[in-house]
Parts: structure tokens; sequence; C-alpha cells
């Protein structure tokens, strides 16, 4: 190995998905000589595998519902026929729009060395890349992100399946298909596949899908899905794998037996940690995450790790916000603490899934109280053909927002205002008093904080307001 291979930086981050690269643009924003060293291309699984071409699937999903249901709104369906493959070659031609964005030219431009190559520690200061080159760094910033989990079902490797990584190849939609797992990955392609024109069938081991949502919103989902042909069982973990007649043949732990064309895996991610040889760093790992403290340094001294890879919420806004953190943790001497109770998060369903904070029951654990209001009364929802879902949102008993859910065409928007409010610990009463304009889908966010402004007028401060205003009039 001769010296002009030993490439010396003041950061090195290791995966080139969100957490790398805000990480290693942070550092040469800030006058730092930065590397980055990933094994495939630029944009990890939010461009290549996941956010991007999901989405780009998403929308040709919901408008094929649309033209399905153009009679609602008055109009004559077409009845067309969807072509998979040209919905599958938009999406393509919509990520390599996007991927503009994570060129490496562009990075190298900002001053960030790309090394492509999979990463492997020799110690705590030096890395090795495949192909020869040896980087050295005093800050080392682990965010290789997640890869599919795989369960160890007898016969599933035999008979095959796709995954979020692998469907994007694909060109041809199945007649049937049965997901495995009903989280949001399994729910939101199901719904693709269902409106694109395949049967499908969600097979969830938990008591219902969605785990992680209030069990009002996953019932709402689970008829919601039902109501647009798709299958869901629940309890219904997958025991065997089998083959016959060319199609896959999936026995579940309750006796059941369904039989299709394909098998999609969605029963989770892990993290992705193999080949990096954490040991020779001295960076301890715990259920195959790298381990972490509250300022998101390993226990490498010179190291941090962000994103999937740290385990926790798998999410491209928390990867982009932790990069952030351990950017700053790693260079400056007084420490920034990591939070989380302020994430949200959507799933990405039609109508859409949005929350943050505590649940419902958490809330009222907690001694808050949930306001909800249900979008088929909002104006504007109604004149759309979009009068589906509901606002939820959670407040302690001054009013402030711990929590909130919408589910709504566009959730995912509709939830900022309530954002803003439980991270910056703002009222009910704030949020009631902004002006939203007329008509908007957010004005639900309004009706169901008026929910919470009209509860206050049977406290003991409500009534005395009401007796005075009967003896000012």
């Amino acid at each position: 190995m001769g010296k002009s291979q030993i490439h010396e930086y003041d950061l090195v981050a290791i995966g080139g998905g969100t957490g790398g690269l805000v990480t290693a643009a942070g550092a040469a924003y800030l006058g730092m000589k930065p590397a980055i060293v990933e094994k495939h291309a630029l944009g990890g699984d939010c461009l290549w595998t996941g956010c991007v071409p999901s989405k780009a699937l998403i929308a040709s999903a919901r408008l094929a519902r649309q033209m399905d249901r153009a009679a609602a709104l008055g109009l004559t369906p077409n009845g067309a026929r969807h072509d998979f493959r040209a919905v599958m070659e938009r999406m393509r031609a919509a990520r390599a729009t996007v991927a503009h964005h994570d060129d490496p030219e562009r990075f190298r431009a900002m001053g960030v060395a790309v090394h492509f190559g999979a990463a492997r520690f020799l110690d705590p200061n030096t890395v090795e890349v495949d192909g020869g080159a040896t980087l050295r760094s005093r800050r080392f910033v682990i965010a290789t992100g997640a890869v599919p989990a795989i369960p160890p079902i007898p016969g599933l490797a035999d008979v095959g399946y796709w995954t979020y990584e692998t469907v994007f190849d694909e060109n041809e939609l199945p007649d049937s298909i049965a997901i495995m797992g009903g989280g949001p990955i399994g729910v939101e392609f199901a719904q693709v596949f269902a409106r694109l024109g395949s049967k499908v069938t969600i097979l969830e081991m938990m008591p219902r899908i969605l785990i992680k949502e209030d069990r009002d919103v996953a019932a709402f989902m689970q008829n919601l899905l039902e109501a647009e042909g798709i299958g869901v069982r629940t309890g219904a973990g997958v025991s065997r794998v089998s083959s016959q007649n060319g199609r896959a043949v999936l026995e579940t732990d309750d006796g059941g037996r369904i039989e299709v064309d394909r098998v999609f895996v969605a029963t989770g991610r892990r993290p992705c940690i193999d080949g990096l040889n954490l040991d020779a760093a001295g960076i301890r790992t715990g259920m195959g995450a790298v381990i972490v403290d509250k300022h998101l340094r390993t226990s490498s001294k010179s190291a941090w790790g962000v994103g999937d890879v740290a385990g926790g919420l798998h999410f491209t806004h928390v990867a982009e916000h932790m990069a952030k953190v351990a950017l700053r943790n790693s260079v400056l001497p007084a420490k920034t603490k990591i939070r989380y109770d302020s994430v949200p998060w959507v799933t990405y369903t039609d109508p859409e899934v949005a929350h943050i904070g505590m649940s419902e029951d958490e809330a009222a654990d907690a001694g808050g109280t949930t306001y909800r209001y249900e979008m088929d009364d909002l104006d504007r929802a109604i004149v759309d053909g979009s009068a589906v879902g509901f606002v939820k949102i959670s407040a302690d008993r001054k009013g402030k927002v711990i929590g909130a859910t919408i589910v709504a065409h566009g959730a995912g928007d509709l939830l900022m205002p309530l954002v803003l409010a439980k991270q910056h610990g703002l009222s009910l009463s704030k949020v009631n008093g902004t002006i939203y304009p007329y008509p908007t889908m957010v004005e639900g966010v309004k009706r169901a904080s008026g929910e919470y402004m009209r509860s206050r007028l049977d406290t003991a401060g409500g009534r005395t307001l009401k007796k005075v205003i009967q003896w000012l009039k």
C-alpha cells in the first residue's frame, strides 16, 4: 500500500445517503476538508429505493384511482387499463431528474472528496476503501443506513420475493400479490399495486396494521383498504412458503393458506453494519445497530452515528437532523443533545396518515385531552370530493400541543401548524387564533383546535365569562 493512496481529511462520512451527504456538505460549508465513502451511488435509499421512487408510484396510483372515480365528480370514467411498464418508466424518469441534487460532481464542487467502494475500519482513525485507498481522519460519521429485514421463513428464499429495494427494477405487474407486513411500506405498496390492477392481500402478524398508529387510525385505514378490494389479514404471520404450479403458496400461523403470483416482503428494516469492521475502531453495537449517546457519539471518541444505522426512527428527515447535530458536536466544544419528541412522520397512503408526539392514549395517561374534527364536514374536502378522515389534537392542561394525528388528503402538509406548535410550546388557543385562508384543507386543523376553545367555556373561567357577557348585554 503506497503513500499515494493515503488521504487525510478533517471528517469522513461513511455512507452517501441523506445522513452522510448532509454531514459532508455541512463540513465543507464550515471550511473543513471532508470526504464521503459510498458503496454504490450517492443518494441512498431515499433517492433510489425509498422516498423518491415510491412517491412517484403513489402519484400514478392516486391518479388511477381518481380516473376510476370520475363519476363521483360528475365525469365519465374512461375505463383505461393501466400500463405498469409506463408507470415504472415515468418513475425512473422522475428519479433521474431528482438525482442531480446528489450528483458526485456537485459535491466535489463544494469541496467534498467522493470515494466509491466499501469502507472498512483499520483503527479508530483509519478506514480502507475497496480499491486500495486509505482515509485518515479525526472524525468519522457512520451513516450506512438500513436494508430490508428478511424473516427466516422456510421456503421463502427458494420461492423468491420482492422488497422495496428490488421492486423498482420490475416492469410487469403480477395478477396477485401477497404483502408480508402491514406497516407503512406494506400498506403504501398494497394500495399502489391494487390501484394499478393487481389483487393484493396484506398478511400482518400483529393484531392490527400500522401498529405504531392509534387504534382508530389503524381501523380506519383497514376499512379503507378493504373498500378498495385489498385483503387484510391480521394475526397472520407466515410460517412457510412453497411453490406450486409456478405460484407461491403461503401458509399462516392461524392455519390459513393463500396462493399468489408474487410475494412482497415488507417486514421491517435492519441497520447496515456488515463489513465495517467496527471492532477495529472500538465502536460498540447493540440489537444490530451502532450504539450512540445523547450527542450521537459512539463508543469511539472519533466516530458518530446518524440515521438508520443508529436505530430509532427510520426517516430521511430524522437522518438529516441527526447529521446536523453530529456535525455540530464533532467540531464544537458545547454539545447539543438529540431530541426525538417533536419528530413528525407520514404514511403516504391515500388519504395520508400524519403524526407527531403522543398518541391519544399516551396523552390521556399524561393527563391530557384529545380534540377531534371529522373531515367529512369540511367545506373544501366536500367540494373536492375528498371528504374522508379526521384531525385529532392532544393538549395538556394548559392547552399546549403534545400530540396530533391527521388522516386526510395531504395530511403531511396539514400537520405542519401542529408541528410548529408542538416544537415551540404553543397552545391550541394560538393555533385557533391564526387566520387560515378559506376554503382550504388546513381549516380542519383550525376546526379541531376550535373544539378546545369551546371546551374552555365549560371551565370556571368560561362560566364566569358567560355570566359577564350576560350582564353586559
